[in-house]
């Protein structure tokens, strides 16, 4: 099977069609099921609030740093995730913080993970003010790429990440949402730079 039609497959998998159901969930969240392209493929999705004690336990931890003061932070944790359900996780102030699939048990190069987590995901971070400081991807329970953005919510640069080693792989400059430069590693602080035509 050539290039051209694998993508097509997959595209197919991931386009949505126009069939969306809605209806709330047990548990205080609200609850979508779409159908994917012309198959008979569905998937839930689940919106739903951290702060809801209904869904989320919410843990303390203290966090200590070198040369930093330790510092309390909040984290939540799921009750009772459902699985192969898409989540789509909201903080109090209604930015999305994550968004991805459970799985109650996850198959990688062979190996069963049976810890249930988002192993596909993707993280938003926030600036104090609301904007968007950063999207961290996993794929496959790794690692794959870093996204940031500035005050003015342009793209200032991706990282890219080796996801057996977890090692940066090259990163991605860009000036004014357009790409300036790639740096391309060779070891943790090694790199060769190939500046992108204007």
């Amino acid at each position: 099977m050539d290039m051209y039609y694998l993508t097509l497959l997959c595209w197919l998998f991931i386009a949505p069609h126009d069939s969306v159901i809605s209806k709330e969930s047990g548990n205080g969240g609200n609850i979508s099921t779409m159908t994917y392209g012309n198959m008979c493929c569905e998937t839930d999705t689940l919106r739903v609030s951290q702060h809801d004690t209904t869904i989320f336990r919410s843990v303390e931890n203290i966090v200590a740093r070198p040369c930093s003061k330790p510092e309390l932070v909040e984290s939540y944790e799921l009750i009772a995730p459902k699985d192969g359900v898409y989540y789509l996780i909201y903080n109090d102030k209604q930015q999305l913080v994550l968004e991805g699939k459970f799985s109650a048990s996850f198959i990688y190069e062979g190996v069963t993970y049976k810890e249930g987590n988002f192993y596909n995901s993707k993280r938003y971070t926030y600036r104090k003010n609301g904007d968007l400081k950063a999207i961290y991807i996993q794929e496959d329970g790794r690692n794959k790429t870093a996204e940031f953005y500035d005050s003015k919510k342009q793209l200032t640069s991706i990282r890219y990440f080796n996801k057996e080693s977890g090692d940066t792989e090259k990163i991605e400059l860009y000036k004014k949402g357009k790409l300036k430069e790639t740096r391309i590693y060779s070891s943790f602080s090694t790199y060769r730079t190939i500046k992108a035509y204007q």
